[in-house]
């Protein structure tokens, strides 16, 4: 049933963004960025279900809470990234859509490191 709520949330949303831009465009940004904002708290509660189910399968197959924290917070970045670039365009900046993105990846890849790591051990004890 949410999925009806946020599309017809985005439907009649785009409808009246394209009206305002028309008139008033400085104006059309901040409402795109409130119907944003809505959007996910419509989704917010869901998302702690998310997190509960992940949580399970991670004590339930032996993965260290380290990692299990670190994939949350890689996929939390992704999104995160995605939402700020995504407003960026609506704004109009491209270059600056594109170097979020990038900061996004950048930070992905710092915050991946401990996995990586303990990937590249694994492989070498198996070669020992």
């Amino acid at each position: 049933m949410d999925i009806f709520q946020v599309v017809g949330l985005g439907i009649v949303a785009s409808v009246v963004l394209l009206l305002v831009r028309k008139e008033r465009p400085e104006l059309s940004l901040g409402l795109s960025l409130v119907v944003g904002l809505m959007l996910f708290f419509v989704i917010l509660p869901r998302l702690s279900s998310v997190i509960a189910v992940f949580g399970n399968l991670a004590t339930e197959s032996g993965i260290e809470p380290l990692y299990f924290g670190i994939i949350l917070k890689v996929l939390a970045i992704s999104y995160v990234a995605d939402l700020g670039a995504s407003i960026c365009r609506d704004a109009g900046e491209e270059m600056v859509a594109t170097r979020v993105e990038m900061a996004g990846k950048i930070l992905i890849l710092v915050s991946a490191l401990p996995i990586v790591q303990e990937v590249l051990n694994v492989i070498r004890t198996l070669m020992s």
